[in-house]
Parts: C-alpha cells; sequence; structure tokens
C-alpha cells in the first residue's frame, strides 16, 4: 500500500530540508535611557509658571495681568 499523503510530505521535506543557519543570540546588557537635558524656559513652560494670567478688567472683559 501507498503511505498517505501527509506521511509522503513529511518523508520528502525530511529529505529536502535546507540548513538554515541559526541566529546567535548574544547577551547584551539593555542600554541606560539617556538623560534628558532641559533648559530653564522648558523646566518654567512644564511647571506652568510661563501661563498667561487674565483677569477681569473694567466691563466684565478678561485682560492680562502681567
Amino acid at each position: 500500500m501507498n503511505p498517505s499523503l501527509k506521511q509522503q510530505l513529511k518523508k520528502w521535506n525530511q529529505q529536502h530540508q535546507e540548513s538554515t543557519p541559526k541566529k546567535k543570540t548574544s547577551s547584551k546588557k539593555p542600554q541606560k535611557a539617556q538623560e534628558e537635558r532641559l533648559s530653564e524656559h522648558e523646566w518654567k513652560d512644564i511647571m506652568g509658571t510661563n501661563m498667561t494670567v487674565l483677569r477681569r478688567g473694567k466691563g466684565g472683559a478678561w485682560r492680562n495681568g502681567r
């Protein structure tokens, strides 16, 4: 009897198997995240000190306070 198609395919794959080079896994140390350097202006912007200040003026209109 002839072997089943699945068995024939397995046998063919074993005979015609191409050897592919395996990648070597190197044990690299994880890199440290670089520290972000911020300018004084950027720090003030983050902390919210550069925000415009609005105040009520005459007649209830909004005006810059600084």
